[in-house]
């Protein structure tokens, strides 16, 4: 039996992130308060002298009469749509973060690595947003010649610890926030029930199917809300990965509810 000896130094995985922002939509605009109590809220009003509401199969019409002072008008700064059904639209804006850069891992040994990014999202809308982020190809994270698997929890509720077998490698991520949706919650060893937000746990994987991550049912103009995601690449100490530059592109969405 022949023994052979390879000095191998150690191989070494760079991996990068980028986003692609899929919703950039924000206009200033002139707001006035609006009437409320403790149970109800009048976002807008009008004085006039009449109208109403009409409908067939396919279509439903809200009308006034006489309201005056209608129209756009904008300057340099802003934007205004005058008018009481005009107040009806609802705008939203998602910021740009840059690009995350994790650190490098072992590929021959075994290790992990981890880097979080955040997005602001703005909106005037009442019923508030959600954002959902996904991956522009499956596997999300790529070199030239190989690719680290997508991370899939045991069930259908994310995992509350990042389990890696020793004989693979993968790529999840594990949102974070005040705002992060119910899914990703947990009781403090269980994902999905509670209302604990734990930090660097309840993981799951990306897929080009968007995953809504976090929202909220008002609106939050001016300051925003911040959702952050947390993302996690790990090759096991049984698995081989080949050394090169990865990298994954995500695309992060926010809607308007």
């Amino acid at each position: 039996m022949n023994f052979y000896n390879h000095s191998i130094k150690s191989s070494r995985i760079i991996i990068s992130v980028s986003i692609i922002i899929s919703l950039l939509i924000f206009s200033n605009k002139i707001f006035a308060d609006y009437m409320q109590s403790s149970t109800y809220k009048i976002q807008s009003d009008s004085l006039n002298i009449g109208g109403a509401d009409g409908s067939s199969s396919n279509y439903k019409l809200n009308d006034t009469l006489g309201e005056l002072g209608t129209g756009d008008s904008n300057s340099t700064n802003y934007y205004m749509h005058a008018g009481y059904w005009q107040m009806g639209e609802s705008s939203i804006a998602i910021s740009s973060p840059t690009d995350l850069v994790m650190s490098s891992m072992a590929g021959l040994s075994g290790g992990s690595s981890e880097g979080t990014m955040s997005w602001v999202v703005t909106t005037d809308n009442t019923a508030g947003y959600t954002m959902s982020i996904a991956s522009s190809t499956t596997p999300a994270m790529k070199s030239a010649v190989d690719s680290l698997a997508d991370y899939t929890p045991a069930g259908s509720d994310p995992d509350f610890n990042f389990n890696n077998a020793s004989t693979s490698s993968s790529f999840g991520f594990s949102p974070e926030g005040s705002e992060t949706i119910s899914r990703f919650k947990d009781n403090g060893s269980v994902c999905n029930t509670g209302t604990l937000e734990t930090t660097d746990k309840c993981w799951d994987g990306l897929s080009t199917t968007p995953k809504v991550v976090a929202g909220n049912n008002t609106s939050n103009i001016p300051s925003g809300s911040t959702a952050t995601v947390r993302f996690r690449a790990e090759t096991g100490a049984d698995h081989i990965q080949t050394s090169g530059q990865y990298n994954v592109t995500i695309i992060a969405t926010a809607t308007t509810l």
